[in-house]
């Protein structure tokens, strides 16, 4: 499967990572990523129609690569094909659907099927 880069966290010492927070509301989702003497840095998903998350220990090789401190899209995932290939609603909540990851040391991965993402300021 191929990755995408969307974007990548800004530079920090390996030390300065602190913390995550996902949350989804109304559709759409937030990760915050805390750094100690950074700003929190802010990612928007529009438009989530599933959410993943598998702790450090549990994670791939293959969910490291690529995504490490970096939003990646999987293109040809055959999880989303199959997600979209069962979605019965006969009026859809999103125009087309991506597959995320991001893979935050001492936490874990996030995957996402989402609409869009895009940096929050």
């Amino acid at each position: 499967m191929k990755t995408e880069l969307i974007f990548a966290l800004p530079q920090f010492g390996t030390g300065q990572y602190e913390d995550c927070e996902f949350i989804m509301s109304d559709g759409d989702a937030r990760l915050t990523v805390a750094f100690s003497e950074l700003p929190a840095f802010r990612v928007g998903f529009s438009r989530a129609r599933w959410h993943q998350f598998t702790a450090l220990p549990n994670c791939s090789v293959e969910m490291i690569e690529g995504a490490y401190f970096r939003l990646v899209e999987l293109r040809g995932s055959s999880a989303l094909t199959a997600f979209i290939k069962g979605d019965q609603a006969s009026a859809k909540a999103y125009r087309e659907l991506h597959h995320y990851r991001i893979f935050l040391d001492e936490t874990g991965c996030h995957e996402l099927f989402a609409q869009s993402a895009h940096h929050l300021t």
